[in-house]
């Protein structure tokens, strides 16, 4: 009888460790890559910056051979990467699930429905019919544009096709839909926790999110719109399976072109790690989640006060760096 009620207790202690197991992990933040534990945080503040892509000092995350805005497109097109918004929560806190279909389809431009559908080059058409076809963009991809019909086309003799439309023929009124695309992307949001992880006796930079920043002409203060929010731990896992493959091609999709000595071979991971980039503060942890430039705003101050501000923050940070480290 005490072997039973022995055997029966092991089993419901391991039910219950299995079931702790299986809880999320409250230790530390489940998101991060640092994984550092809350009770060894003396110091943590949330941090959003914005990268410029076209600023030259930020120039190695978009050149000619390696660009980590058309990566993150390919990524999000191949499935392998997750998109999330940012009205509920923090985005960092990954709350609200957004459609990765959603965020690559900007627009849709035209419809099928009262057009001739797909060019056939088999087949005639009357001018003013409205066709699709594949076009080649300079980035090497396709997409469907539509193609107004401009003078009569007849159909080609029996076994033979119509040459692709010229310019004489048809005007190409664009493409069918728009979709993102890297030329799209001016910078990034990143998302990061700042902590002094006071047993090491350090501070740490541990990066959360990245946003995706696009142009946007309505916006009359920063001109930018902040689209959607991925993973920075999910990119970095496939960053780093892209700089270990054996496929040199692969692994070029990752470099991080350095100015100075290419030969170091860095990746855009060892990029963000050693803080090789300059991204201006938009946001510092606040109760009230407003940007910097919004707290400006709604007190009545000018834009170019918030920007002063920002630099501002910057040396706060950089003071609270120093005071910590004679803790």
């Amino acid at each position: 009888m005490r072997r039973l009620i022995f055997s029966a207790s092991l089993i419901a202690l391991s039910l219950t460790i299995s079931k702790t197991q299986a809880q999320q992990d409250t230790i530390s933040n489940p998101n991060s890559t640092e994984r550092i534990p809350y009770y060894e945080q003396l110091y943590r503040f949330r941090v959003s910056r914005v990268i410029d892509l076209k600023e030259k000092q930020n120039s190695g995350f978009d050149s000619r051979k390696s660009s980590i805005a058309k990566l993150i497109v390919d990524l999000l097109k191949e499935g392998k990467l997750h998109t999330y918004g940012g009205n509920i929560g923090d985005p960092a806190d990954f709350q609200e699930a957004v459609a990765d279909s959603t965020v690559i389809n900007l627009n849709t431009n035209f419809v099928r429905s009262g057009t001739q559908g797909e060019w056939d080059p088999t087949r005639g058409y009357l001018a003013g019919d409205l066709v699709f076809a594949p076009v080649t963009n300079p980035d090497g991809t396709t997409s469907e544009h539509q193609f107004r019909i401009q003078t009569d086309i007849p159909a080609p003799p029996k076994g033979s096709k119509n040459p692709f439309l010229t310019a004489a023929q048809a005007v190409d009124n664009g493409a069918e839909k728009q979709t993102l695309e890297a030329g799209n992307i001016v910078g990034l949001e990143l998302i990061e926790d700042v902590i002094f992880d006071k047993r090491r006796s350090r501070l740490y930079y541990d990066i959360l999110a990245i946003g995706i920043v696009r142009q946007d002409d309505n916006n009359a203060a920063e001109k930018l719109s902040y689209w959607a929010y991925i993973s920075y731990k999910e990119l970095a896992k496939e960053i780093s399976q892209l700089a270990h493959s054996k496929d040199l091609n692969q692994r070029k999709r990752v470099q991080w072109q350095n100015r100075y000595n290419p030969s170091e071979g860095k990746t855009f991971l060892d990029a963000f790690k050693l803080r090789l980039f300059h991204g201006v503060i938009k946001k510092v942890e606040n109760p009230d989640d407003d940007t910097i430039m919004a707290i400006f705003m709604n007190n009545g101050r000018s834009y170019s006060e918030s920007v002063f501000a920002r630099w501002e923050e910057e040396m706060k940070l950089m003071e609270k760096e120093h005071n910590l480290w004679e803790f």
